[in-house]
C-alpha cells in the first residue's frame, strides 16, 4: 500500500533526530505493508473522536523504539495511507497543558 505524507509531517520529520527519523521512515515502511502485517495493525487504534483516523504509538512497536515517544496519525484509504500528523507524546502533553486541559 502506497504511504502519502502530508505537509505537516514532512515539517514535523525536520525535528526530530537523525536518529527517531529514520525509526519513523522504518514505520511508514511496515505501514507499506499494512495487508500483511498484523502487528503493525494490532498495534493502530482507530481514534473515537474520528472515525477514520488511527494512532500508532512508536513505543507500541517493539522494533521500533525512539528516544522520543512518537505518535503516528494516519488515515486509511482504498489505495493509500495517508500520514496526516506525527507529534511527540511531550509535544502533545504539553499543548494540552496550554490549552487548559488536564
Amino acid at each position: 500500500m502506497k504511504v502519502v505524507e502530508t505537509p505537516p509531517v514532512e515539517i514535523a520529520i525536520r525535528t526530530l533526530s537523525d536518529e527517531d527519523r529514520r525509526r519513523v521512515w522504518a514505520l511508514f515502511d511496515h505501514l507499506k505493508n499494512w495487508e500483511n502485517d498484523a502487528y503493525v495493525r494490532q498495534s493502530s487504534e482507530r481514534l473515537a473522536s474520528a472515525s477514520d483516523v488511527y494512532l500508532l504509538k512508536t513505543s507500541d512497536v517493539y522494533l521500533l523504539k525512539t528516544s522520543n515517544d512518537i505518535r503516528i496519525f494516519f488515515t486509511l484509504k482504498d489505495d493509500r495511507i495517508e500520514i496526516l500528523d506525527i507529534a511527540t507524546k511531550a509535544g502533545i502533553m504539553s499543548s494540552a497543558h496550554l490549552s487548559g486541559r488536564p
